[in-house]
């Protein structure tokens, strides 16, 4: 019985002293930190873009401004000021309540690396139509994303959708513009 005593003390301290160097292991705080979110409210940038798929047209600018970023800046957290006029065409003529403007506030979540970056982003849009047929002024929830490669000059892909009018865009185009990364 002591034997068996001996053996288990033996194993205990073996298994503690193996986990011993794990216990005082040193870790890289700078890779540790490097994704941490930090408050520090900045202006993110400025940008105009054109955006087309075949029918669907858009043009628009944004502000966007940070409240959150990490210490890299490749993560940011902040909100996005724009407005977004879209002219919807079929191959013969406009679509009825084309053109139309949406005038957005929304939360921005922004990821980059080097010259690619996503922005997804969501909030309420104030939506206008002023055509022939239709005057429409309401509030949308809506939700979107934005791909871009480039600094100053960008290839940009984006799209949104309204949940509850269920309407979309998708289209391809340019942006330029100033962004506090490059």
């Amino acid at each position: 019985m002591n034997n068996s005593k001996n053996i288990r003390k033996l194993l205990s301290l073996l298994f503690y002293f193996s986990l011993m160097p794990l216990t005082f292991s040193q870790v890289d705080p700078t890779r540790l930190d490097e994704n941490k979110l930090l408050i520090e409210p900045e202006l993110h940038g400025v940008r105009i873009d054109a955006v087309t798929l075949l029918i669907f047209h858009q043009v628009g600018g944004q502000i966007d401004f940070d409240l959150l970023q990490s210490s890299n800046k490749k993560i940011c957290v902040g909100t996005r000021l724009s407005v977004e006029h879209y002219s919807l065409q079929n191959f013969v003529e406009k679509v009825s309540g084309s053109p139309f403007t949406n005038y957005n506030l929304f939360a921005r979540v922004t990821n980059r690396r080097n010259l690619f970056s996503v922005n997804l982003l969501g909030g309420v849009t104030y939506y206008t139509a002023d055509s022939q047929t239709s005057k429409t002024k309401r509030y949308l929830f809506r939700v979107g994303f934005e791909a871009r490669f480039g600094s100053m000059a960008a290839l940009v892909l984006k799209g949104s959708t309204s949940l509850m009018d269920k309407s979309y865009f998708i289209g391809f185009g340019i942006s330029i513009g100033y962004d506090h990364n490059w």
